[in-house]
């Protein structure tokens, strides 16, 4: 669950990486209490089994950019994890949006700055 004072929205993704049968995305300037701070942190996908990238199965969650800014994160019933990104591409100044629907056990954020950690 995401605790219910942070919004992802306009958060940026720097980096994903696997860990066994989770996915762990490096978040940054997530946004608390509607914009009064920003924290930075990792949002972990738990046990992670389908993934669909615009509709198509992926193997695994991967960086289709050098960074991904998050517009929608939500988490539905299943639970299935729908995220909605845009990827920018730093030399050609490229974007590219892709709507994430990932089927895992639950998700978890973990603040780097303790005050704000779920465990």
């Amino acid at each position: 669950m995401i605790p219910a004072d942070l919004s992802f929205h306009d958060a940026t993704i720097a980096a994903i990486r696997r860990d066994g049968s989770s996915t762990i995305l490096d978040v940054e300037d997530v946004a608390v209490d509607h914009g009064e701070d920003v924290i930075n942190g990792t949002l972990t996908f738990e046990d992670v089994g389908r993934i669909l990238v615009d509709g198509q199965e992926a193997g695994e969650l991967t960086m289709a950019g050098d960074d991904g800014e998050i517009l929608e994160l939500e988490e539905l019933p299943g639970p299935v994890i729908r995220m909605f990104v845009i990827w920018t591409k730093y030399a050609s100044h490229d974007e590219a949006q892709n709507l994430y629907l990932i089927e895992c056990k639950g998700m978890r954020w973990e603040a780097e700055d303790a005050e704000h950690a779920e465990h």
